[in-house]
């Protein structure tokens, strides 16, 4: 295989994440992509991708990729959700849940690009999401930064990074209008 050309692009680069979107990842029935974009996902019955609502500036999402003869990679997301709630609780247990058949996720950054993982062609679906680590932690007074929220990091072991959307679906995943996907 060739090595391909990147050329770099000028232009502004704003880090971090605003959306995220989540699905057991055997619901998605079909992927298609086209000029190594997503330009079709197809469910299998009427489950959709869910929005997890979590805190502004605290979805992460990393890549540790390693390899010789052969080529593998870990994902990780992490994202913050404040002021324990029973809903919060219940949003919570229902990815613990999922987390053992697979997670696939959709996030959206704060490029407006909108990128989904968790979800491998060679093996479909056995490269989901499969490992969930959560913390919580009250803090102890008023002023402790970055307490009274869940702590949820979601982890697959891979081979295929993630892939992005073509421009008709990312205008729609970022609008709110994409049909597979049941916003709050």
């Amino acid at each position: 295989m060739a090595i391909a050309k990147y050329s770099k692009t000028c232009g502004k680069n704003v880090p971090g994440n605003s959306r995220l979107f989540f699905v057991e990842a055997g619901n998605i029935s079909s992927i298609t992509v086209t000029s190594n974009e997503i330009s079709a996902v197809t469910m299998s019955d009427t489950t959709k991708f869910r929005e997890f609502g979590a805190d502004i500036d605290s979805i992460k999402f990393t890549i540790e990729g390693t390899g010789s003869a052969s080529y593998s990679e870990v994902q990780k997301l992490e994202a913050k959700f404040s002021k324990k709630t029973t809903a919060l609780i219940t949003a919570k247990n229902s990815l613990l849940d999922a987390v053992a058949c697979g997670v696939a996720i959709i996030r959206v950054d704060n490029n407006g690009s909108a990128w989904l993982s968790g979800y491998t062609f060679k093996d479909k679906n056995r490269r989901a999401y499969n490992k969930i680590t959560t913390n919580f932690d009250t803090g102890a007074k008023p002023s402790d930064e970055g307490t009274a929220a869940y702590t949820i990091t979601l982890e697959a072991e891979g081979f295929d990074d993630e892939l992005a959307f073509d421009t008709t679906l990312n205008t729609a995943i970022v609008g709110g209008t994409a049909t597979f996907i049941d916003y709050n």
